[in-house]
C-alpha cells in the first residue's frame, strides 16, 4: 500500500490564510476522532475482567450507602485506590444510570481531554527542530506554520490512535484518568516555562499544581512523583532548573495542591485508621515498587515488549524518534529559546516513567500508559519533519513521492531523520535546515 505525502500538503497550504477555519476544522476532527475512538459502541459490552466490576461496584456502593470518603465492596472497605474515579462513576450513575455507559465515561473523557490539549500543545510547541522557532527564521513563518499544523494533526491522531490508548480509554478502570491527569499536568507546566509573559506564566504552573493534586486523587502519590521526576531531569539537562523554580511560585503551589488533596486523606484515615495506611500507603504503593505484589512479577525487559505491543503500529517509528534529539549536544540545547524544547521535554517523559516503572518490581501493562502520549509526540514531530522536508524539495517529490507503509519503516525513518540542524545548510525553498538537496 502506497500513501501520497505531498497531496495533503497542498490541500492544508491554503489553511494558512484562514486561521479561524483551520483551527474550526482541526478542533472539530479531533473531537470526532475521539468520539469514534473513545465513544463508539462505549457501553455495548459488558463489564470485562475482574477489576471493572469492582470499580464498578465500589462507586455504586457509594451512591446508595452515601458515603463519600470510604470505598466498600461488597460491605467490605476497598483501599486500593483514592476516590476521584470513584466519584466521577457515581456521578455518572446520578446522571444517566447505573450502566457500562457511567462506568467508562471518565475515562473516555480523560482520553478526549489530553488528546485535545496535546494537539493544542503541539500546534503551539511542536517544532520539529530546534531551529525553526528562533529568529533568525520568524520571517519564514510559512513553512514554520504548516509544520505546526502537520505535528499537531499527526500527535494528535497516534495519541488516540494506539493500542494501548484505545483499550484502556474504553475500560471503566483508573489507569487512563491518572495517564489523562499527568500528561495534561505535563503539558501545562511546558506551556508556563515556555511563556513570556509573567502572568502566563503564573496562570499555566498554577493549572499544573491542580492536575498533579487531581493524579494523585485518582492513584495516589505517583501522580506527583512522576512530574516531579520529569520536569526535574528536564531542568537540570537544560539547565534551567533555579530560575524555573524560582518563577513556578513552589510555596504558593503547594498550598494548593495540599488544599486540593488533603481534605479527604485527612477524612479517609480519620475514618479508618491504621488500616488505610498500612493498605493503601504500604501495600498498594510502597510494597508494589519494592517487591511482587499479587503475582504480578516480570522480567526487566517487560516494558520493552508492552511499548512495541501497546504503542503499535507506530512503535516501529520509535527508535529513530528518540534517537534523532541528540542528547549529546547539551550546550546547544541550553542556548535554544524555550518554546522550542517541546520534543526533547517528550523525550524525558518517555524515558522517566518507562526507567521508573522498569525498576519498580510489581509490573503491569497498564503502569506505562502515562508514556504514551509522550511517544505519539516523539513519532509525530518526526513525521512531521519527514513531511517537511519533503515538500520543500521538488526533487524529492519526483523521486520518491511515496513510501511504503511498516515493512519499509525503519529504512524510511532512518534514511530521512535529519543528521543535526548545525550542519545542514538552509534551503533556497523554505530557508531552514530542511535537509534538501533542491538548493
Amino acid at each position: 500500500m502506497r500513501i501520497r505525502i505531498d497531496r495533503p500538503v497542498k490541500f492544508f497550504s491554503s489553511w494558512e490564510k484562514q486561521p479561524a477555519l483551520a483551527w474550526a476544522i482541526s478542533i472539530g476532527w479531533v473531537l470526532l476522532l475521539c468520539g469514534i475512538a473513545f465513544g463508539y459502541h462505549l457501553g455495548s459490552i459488558g463489564l470485562v475482567d475482574e477489576t471493572e466490576p469492582l470499580f464498578a461496584e465500589a462507586s455504586r456502593q457509594m451512591v446508595e450507602t452515601g458515603d463519600w470518603i470510604t470505598p466498600h465492596y461488597n460491605g467490605q472497605t476497598r483501599f486500593d485506590k483514592p476516590p476521584l474515579v470513584y466519584w466521577l462513576m457515581a456521578i455518572g450513575y446520578r446522571a444517566i444510570g447505573v450502566n457500562e455507559w457511567a462506568v467508562r465515561l471518565p475515562s473516555a473523557l480523560a482520553a478526549t481531554a489530553l488528546t485535545l490539549f496535546g494537539f493544542v500543545t503541539l500546534r503551539k510547541f511542536g517544532y520539529v527542530r530546534p531551529a525553526d522557532g528562533t529568529e533568525e527564521f520568524d520571517r519564514y513563518d510559512a513553512a514554520t506554520s504548516r509544520s505546526l499544523w502537520f505535528s499537531a494533526w499527526i500527535g494528535a491522531a497516534l495519541m488516540a490512535l494506539n493500542a494501548e490508548t484505545l483499550v484502556w480509554a474504553r475500560t471503566g478502570v483508573s489507569d487512563m484518568l491518572l495517564s489523562g491527569c499527568i500528561g495534561t499536568a505535563l503539558m501545562a507546566f511546558f506551556w508556563g516555562y515556555a511563556a513570556e509573559e509573567r502572568s502566563s506564566k503564573t496562570r499555566w504552573y498554577f493549572v499544573s499544581y491542580i492536575l498533579c493534586a487531581l493524579a494523585v486523587l485518582t492513584k495516589g502519590p505517583v501522580g506527583v512523583v512522576l512530574p516531579i521526576l520529569i520536569v526535574g531531569a528536564f531542568l537540570l539537562y537544560v539547565g534551567q532548573l533555579r530560575s524555573t523554580l524560582h518563577e513556578m511560585h513552589l510555596i504558593p503551589g503547594a498550598l494548593l495542591f495540599l488544599a486540593i488533596t488533603l481534605p479527604w486523606y485527612f477524612l479517609v484515615i480519620r475514618a479508618n485508621g491504621d488500616a488505610y495506611i498500612n493498605s493503601f500507603f504500604g501495600y498498594h504503593n510502597i510494597e508494589r515498587f519494592t517487591s511482587v505484589v499479587n503475582d504480578h512479577a516480570a522480567p526487566w525487559y517487560f516494558y520493552f515488549i508492552v511499548v512495541l505491543i501497546g504503542f503499535l503500529p507506530w512503535s516501529l517509528y520509535l527508535p529513530i524518534a528518540l534517537s534523532r534529539w541528540r542528547l549529546g549536544e547539551r550546550r546547544r540545547w541550553q542556548s535554544q529559546p524555550r518554546s522550542t524544547q517541546f520534543g526533547l521535554f517528550a523525550f524525558f517523559w518517555f524515558a522517566v516513567i518507562f526507567g521508573f516503572f522498569t525498576i519498580a518490581v510489581t509490573k503491569l501493562p497498564s503502569y506505562v500508559l502515562p508514556l504514551m502520549p509522550a511517544a505519539a509526540i516523539l513519532v509525530g514531530l518526526l513525521w512531521s519533519d519527514q513531511m517537511h522536508v519533503r515538500t520543500c524539495s521538488a526533487a524529492w517529490r519526483l523521486r520518491r513521492s511515496s513510501i511504503w507503509c511498516f515493512s519499509s519503516s525503519w529504512q524510511v525513518s532512518y534514511s530521512t531523520a535529519p543528521t543535526g540542524w548545525a550542519t545542514i545548510p538552509p534551503c533556497r525553498i523554505c530557508r531552514k535546515r530542511c535537509g534538501s538537496r533542491a538548493c
